[in-house]
């Protein structure tokens, strides 16, 4: 079952709610979030993938690699693999828009390319009006009853139209590859522990420095502290625990948050939803969260 498109009334004056729909359509490596935001403001995080995003109402605002991005009505925006990002309304009235969160592997085959994704724009808004228009299309058949077919085709004309915009110049360093040592090292042991109660001194001493040196280094490379980033970790597993249909009670304690409501709290921050957003049938995004 397809999930319901966000009602258009919600953009309409300052007193409307927040509202936000996040599912998994029946495409592998795809995510899609259609939301209005007048209040709700994310929390600086990460995407291991591509994010790309149509403005349909009011203007975005979000802050990525030292910059403020204000992003109109009519407008894409993207933001790189691996950017920390934050996210707001730019104005009182709110904005309403529609993402798409592409893993890696997808937006290689979407753009053409394995190695698209590191020669993209810089974060930041998009230009061009096809671009526009072949993610309104993508959106309409993510979120109708259209045919396999007629998903697919429409996500490679995305890629088609951000193709053009993708740089054919050298291949750019990951962030991942400006990292110190000691940041990769902490950065590697987060990944593989995501759910340990780790503590500053212990993660310094594995890394062989001061917890100083730690946080100033780790923060410097990647653009958020060890605990935002061991957080955000926490987040992305919980994601695919909740599209899997695990229950958010067990999956706070399966991601190591400290009780439900921190849980709750910390991923409608990174999110925009709340867990059991994912598995309230008013959600109507009832069979939407496995892949394809």
């Amino acid at each position: 079952m397809s999930p319901s498109p966000l009602p258009v009334e919600a953009e309409d004056g300052a007193h409307r709610a927040d509202r936000a729909v996040l599912w998994r359509p029946p495409v592998a490596g795809v995510e899609v979030l259609h939301a209005f935001f007048r209040r709700h403001r994310y929390a600086r995080h990460a995407h291991e993938g591509m994010t790309l995003a149509l403005v349909d109402s009011g203007a975005a605002a979000f802050e990525c690699a030292g910059r403020e991005h204000v992003v109109p009505a009519g407008a894409a925006f993207v933001i790189r693999p691996g950017e920390p990002h934050t996210g707001r309304a730019a104005t009182p009235e709110g904005y309403r828009y529609r993402v798409l969160y592409v893993e890696p592997g997808f937006a290689g085959e979407m753009l053409g390319s394995p190695t698209a994704t590191s020669r993209l724009p810089d974060s930041g808004r998009l230009p061009g009006a096809r671009l526009v228009r072949s993610l309104a299309r993508a959106h309409d058949a993510l979120a109708s009853h259209a045919s396999a077919l007629a998903r697919e085709t429409a996500l490679l004309d995305v890629g088609r139209a951000l193709a053009d915009q993708v740089s054919a110049g050298s291949d750019r360093v990951d962030p991942a590859g400006r990292m110190t040592r000691v940041a990769r090292t902490a950065r590697d042991y987060l990944h593989a522990h995501p759910d340990e109660d780790i503590t500053l001194g212990r993660l310094a001493r594995i890394c062989g420095v001061s917890v100083h040196h730690l946080v100033r280094t780790f923060s410097a490379s990647v653009g958020m502290s060890p605990h935002a980033y061991q957080t955000q970790l926490r987040v992305w597993r919980a994601r695919t625990l909740l599209f899997e249909g695990v229950r958010p009670v067990d999956v706070a304690h399966r991601t190591g948050f400290y009780d439900q409501a921190h849980f709750t709290r910390v991923f409608k921050r990174h999110t925009g939803v709340t867990p059991g957003r994912f598995l309230r049938g008013d959600t109507g995004l009832s069979g939407s969260r496995t892949r394809g």
